[in-house]
């Protein structure tokens, strides 16, 4: 878990709320460890009929992590500054920042997985940027 100090949870522009450093992240650096509750396979369609829909990671054997602390609140970008790790034997979520995180700015990250991902999600995200011919995607919103 990360002290509270270090991110807070405020309303976002990019959607309803999100997580903001509380602090400065640099690239490469940790900023939580968020610890999860395993929904197995059987009981992962119960979600869907709950406030948790849309707040979980896939995880192995089919089944959902739902994260605590602010794991479950980091909003979606196409050009995340953070990004995450399942730690499945660990049953944590790891969020680590791509780039240097200034105190007041939302802490985003690629739902898809990747931070360059553009896999199909399950509501309609903010287009992503366009990618000019033969350059590397830029990690910076």
């Amino acid at each position: 878990m990360l002290p509270r100090a270090d991110a807070y949870v405020a309303p976002s522009p990019v959607h309803g709320r999100g997580v903001f450093a509380g602090r400065r992240f640099d690239g490469g650096e940790e900023i939580e460890a968020a610890p999860v509750i395993v929904v197995p396979y059987e009981a992962k369609d119960h979600l869907d009929w709950t406030p948790l829909w849309g707040y979980y990671f896939e995880w192995r054997d089919a089944g959902a992590g739902v994260a605590l602390g602010f794991g479950s609140l980091y909003n979606h970008s196409w050009t995340p500054n953070a990004r995450y790790d399942q730690d499945f034997d660990g049953e944590v979520v790891r969020f680590t920042a791509l780039r240097t995180i200034e105190p007041g700015e939302e802490i985003t990250i690629n739902y898809t997985g990747e931070p360059g991902g553009r896999g199909e999600l399950w509501f309609d995200p903010v287009p992503a940027p366009e990618r000019p011919s033969g350059s590397a995607a830029t990690q910076d919103q």
